[in-house]
């Protein structure tokens, strides 16, 4: 114990002169309470400060030592006080017993006093380890606590941070392609078009959630080198275009990849742009590379980006139909196109010949259970809700109107329309 503060000892026999003989013996060296009943005891042992070690008679009429050892043992205030057997029964199933209760140690009676001062003094030093090892345990669960505490606040903090900026990054990618749709209507409305279909040919190739993301926003992105092009340029068939027209023209995914390359995240995505005109066979620009030299998202976007040229003439003097602009593409297979692209997007382009899909916008308050969705829904920070082609049920638009009352305006909702061909 320290050397500052005596210990408590809390000494029980019903014998006076044993009583007298034990505080004799005690009192110079520590703080001593005597009892002489194990009623006695119990209350004295519940007095603050609690004893530090109780010495107990174990042969006491009415409540014999082993009782009262239990009882301490039942109180939660007593029950880690150590109890040493003062007894003269020295059979060792008595001592057994005392051990099997929770006592620490015997003295035999006559007491010798060397003895006695010795294994108190031992019980008391182990009785003060303990406690200091409690209070180091004590302290140590606080502190784990408040690491602990401190580290998920640093988890909340870091996970607010990174919501934060990846709401700006798509923010800024959602800025980027409404400057592209703001260049008209023949390049915003196609890079929405290929992106839609981009995203699904990348998810049937099991591209991860990340990867399918890039594809997307990279399709939306593809044109944006055109931003600068005159109305001429943009108006123009390829086939068309003379020597230095087409210079231009094929300068475009190079001047996009430059321009989004400087936004550091945008790495990934300005190297998919740059090699979007880049053919399998290696006939493309503007670096003539060849097969899987080619990102993948760049190929996709290239069968894909083709498909819809085709059908407005981009790729060629006149507009082609369905029909036609699917054939371009499965003669294309192996040497524009990579094969695997074109098996992916072939399905993706069936459609009934005596039917023309159109779409409609609708608010969440007029969706209808089975429309299907023309175009992705995405979340006005830019994250996908729902995927093109998704019918709607009634949770979908209970969940959507929920969505739209809440943000306090309509959401651009587009669901296909299927109309008669004249």
């Amino acid at each position: 114990m320290s050397t500052d503060v005596k210990a408590t000892l809390l000494i029980v026999d019903d014998q006076p002169e044993n009583l007298a003989v034990l505080s004799a013996l005690l009192q110079p060296h520590y703080l001593v309470r005597a009892a002489r009943s194990g009623q006695q005891a119990l209350r004295a042992a519940a007095k603050t400060p609690c004893p530090d070690l109780i010495l107990l008679d174990v042969m006491m009429p009415e409540m014999d030592g082993y009782a009262v050892l239990a009882q301490l043992r039942q109180t939660p205030l007593s029950a880690d006080i150590p109890v040493i057997f003062i007894t003269a029964l020295v059979t060792e199933e008595d001592e057994q017993r005392g051990f099997d209760l929770g006592a620490v140690d015997y003295i035999t009676k006559p007491i010798k006093p060397a003895v006695v001062l010795a294994r108190v003094r031992t019980q008391l030093e182990l009785k003060q380890a303990r406690d200091e090892l409690a209070d180091q345990n004590a302290r140590l669960e606080v502190l784990v606590a408040e690491r602990t505490q401190a580290l998920h606040q640093s988890l909340e903090n870091t996970e607010t941070a990174h919501a934060a900026l990846k709401k700006t990054y798509f923010g800024t990618l959602m800025a980027i392609a409404a400057l592209v749709e703001l260049r008209g209507a023949s390049v915003g409305e196609h890079s929405r078009r290929v992106a839609d279909l981009a995203r699904q040919v990348a998810t049937d190739l099991d591209m991860g959630p990340t990867e399918i993301q890039d594809v997307f926003v990279a399709a939306l992105l593809h044109d944006i080198g055109k931003i600068g092009f005159p109305d001429e340029l943009l108006r123009k068939p390829v086939p068309l275009m003379n020597a230095d027209q087409a210079g231009l023209y094929r300068r475009h995914p190079g001047l996009a990849a430059d321009a989004l390359g400087k936004i550091g995240p945008l790495a990934g995505i300005a190297a998919i742009v740059r090699s979007h005109h880049e053919h399998f066979d290696g006939s493309g620009f503007p670096e003539g590379l060849s097969g899987f030299e080619i990102p993948l998202g760049a190929r996709i976007i290239c069968a894909v980006s083709d498909h819809d040229d085709y059908r407005s003439g981009t790729l060629t003097s006149a507009a082609l139909s369905r029909k036609e602009a699917r054939r371009c593409l499965v003669e294309g297979r192996g040497h524009r196109y990579d094969p695997a692209v074109i098996d992916r997007l072939e399905p993706l382009l069936d459609f009934d010949e005596s039917h023309d899909i159109g779409e409609i916008r609708v608010s969440a308050g007029h969706l209808q259970e089975g429309m299907r969705l023309a175009r992705d829904l995405l979340h006005r920070d830019g994250f996908l809700l729902l995927s093109r082609g998704t019918v709607l049920d009634r949770r979908l638009i209970e969940q959507l109107t929920a969505a739209e009352r809440e943000a306090g305006r309509s959401s651009e909702i587009h669901v296909q329309r299927e109309r008669e061909k004249r």
